[in-house]
């Protein structure tokens, strides 16, 4: 065997053990909990996929499906979906915030028990909002003794929110933001479209390409008195 190709194979070797979590990414005794955070002016929404592995899958079916006739019902997914929530800890400011159901979908035990079944649980939180710096605590503490956990912040669509600061801790089961709300623009100092227009006349006059004789002075008037 020429040495470079035994070389090749120690440097694949190596590869393999050096990151020994690649290979089993997908983990077939966790139940993966996926958490994704939106800030609105006045609300947060929060929107958590559960995802059990095929070994855990019958232990979390059996949590939710509570009379064992093997479907989820309306109310079972609810009564799961609620329970859950109530195991999720946000504070914005210091200040507990409730977190109310907006929707729940559920899988079924076969798609579970394949790996691909994941359960989806929205939901949000009105809180006052207000301009100025706030702070956000998220933490999940829905069944750690089988849990893996994620948690990310989206990009607020809100322009007046910025978000400047997170950290999460080391198991992704929670994280803390700080955000700043700017002040709402007053809009009702000048009309975008008549500034637009007198300053276009403005323009045209001033280099001679409309002259004052050529259009109608109340016509000129009626766009510069917005912008003086």
């Amino acid at each position: 065997m020429r040495r470079g190709t035994i070389s090749a194979l120690l440097c694949s070797i190596a590869i393999l053990f050096a990151f020994p979590a690649a290979a089993g990414a997908h983990r077939l005794d966790e139940y993966l909990q996926a958490t994704r955070l939106s800030l609105g002016l006045d609300r947060i929404v929060v929107e958590i996929d559960l995802t059990p592995g095929v070994d855990v899958a019958p232990m979390v079916f059996a949590l939710i499906n509570t009379n064992r006739d093997g479907r989820i019902s309306e109310a079972e997914a609810r009564a799961y979906a609620t329970r859950m929530l109530k195991e999720i800890v946000l504070d914005v400011d210091g200040q507990h915030q409730t977190l109310t159901l907006v929707s729940s979908r559920f899988p079924s035990f076969q798609e579970m028990s394949a790996g691909i079944g994941t359960i989806r649980i929205d939901a949000r939180a009105v809180w006052p909002g207000g301009p100025g710096r706030h702070s956000l605590s998220y933490q999940n503490n829905h069944r750690p003794d089988l849990g893996a956990y994620l948690v990310n912040a989206l990009l607020p669509k809100n322009r007046d929110i910025e978000i400047t600061e997170q950290h999460r801790d080391f198991l992704q089961r929670g994280i803390r933001l700080t955000f700043n709300v700017k002040s709402p623009v007053d809009r009702s100092t000048l009309p975008p479209w008549p500034l637009a227009f007198g300053l276009g006349f403005t323009v045209l006059v001033g280099f001679g390409v409309v002259s004052r004789t050529s259009v109608a002075p109340r016509l000129i008037q009626f766009g510069l008195k917005y912008v003086f």
